[in-house]
């Protein structure tokens, strides 16, 4: 195994930062990277950061160099990540301790260069709140249902795929990257570790507070990235609507549905 390069970008997350950033020093796998990348935070999430750096020299703390946002904060510290796998955590989610080590072992049995896995979802102020389970496999075409990778979740590997920029988009940018990784590997399969890896914090102030914009957001994803025209585009969304309201209304059916069925 290597070096697995942490993608952290953070804004205003001087709440929950420290949670974030002792769930990555707590992990068992210890050859790792955390790269933070502030985004012009005014609530001292970047002094946290940087006191964070000073105890653990793998944490660097960087300013964003591209377009304000999250995929600008996440593609200043691609550019500078040095291991060969890249994983992702927000500011505000969390890691369970084994998450590295169990997931790139996985990635070693399947030898599989895309692993995601389950999350649970959690209130701001930590209560668990349900858990998201996805199916074993996902496919280009399986991903076009709904995005059932969380960000959170994933490592790739960048000796078979290449580092790969995140698309700019205000919304869905994850689920842009995860089509374009996809879409452009002809016959990649992502492979889902079956457990709970990783907490996600479900907030009212977040860019995934919006459905509404999402779902358009969702639709444009799959006309530019996927390269859909407008009917079957259109299908698609309709079923990724119809996967997050179930998702919403019941959790355990959906989680039923999307590793029993699909």
């Amino acid at each position: 195994m290597s070096c697995v390069s942490i993608i952290m970008p953070c804004y205003n997350s001087a709440q929950f930062i420290d949670e974030a950033v002792c769930s990555v020093i707590n992990q068992s796998y210890l050859d790792w990277e955390l790269l933070i990348c502030d985004d012009e935070s005014t609530d001292g999430s970047k002094q946290i950061a940087e006191g964070w750096a000073k105890k653990d020299p793998r944490i660097q703390v960087l300013q964003n160099r591209f377009k304000k946002g999250a995929p600008g904060a996440r593609n200043t510290c691609l550019s500078a990540a040095q291991g060969r796998y890249i994983a992702f955590l927000d500011s505000d989610d969390v890691w369970l301790p084994n998450k590295l080590e169990a997931q790139l072992r996985f990635m070693e049995y399947t030898k599989a260069p895309f692993v995601f896995g389950y999350c649970e979802n959690m209130s701001e102020q930590g209560v668990p709140l349900s858990t998201t389970k996805s199916p074993s496999e996902i496919s280009f075409r399986k991903l076009l249902l709904s995005n059932f990778i969380p960000c959170l979740t994933v490592i790739y590997d960048t000796k078979k795929l290449g580092k790969v920029l995140q698309p700019s988009t205000e919304k869905r940018n994850d689920f842009a990257l995860w089509l374009s990784i996809l879409k452009h590997n002809k016959n990649l399969i992502a492979r889902c570790y079956p457990d709970i890896v990783a907490r996600y914090r479900v907030n009212h102030y977040g860019l995934s507070a919006g459905k509404l914009s999402a779902i358009r957001y969702f639709y444009w994803c799959i006309r530019q990235y996927a390269g859909l025209g407008t009917f079957t585009a259109t299908f698609f969304t309709m079923a990724a609507v119809t996967f997050k309201v179930l998702k919403t209304l019941s959790p355990s059916l959906y989680n039923v549905i999307v590793t029993k069925i699909l």
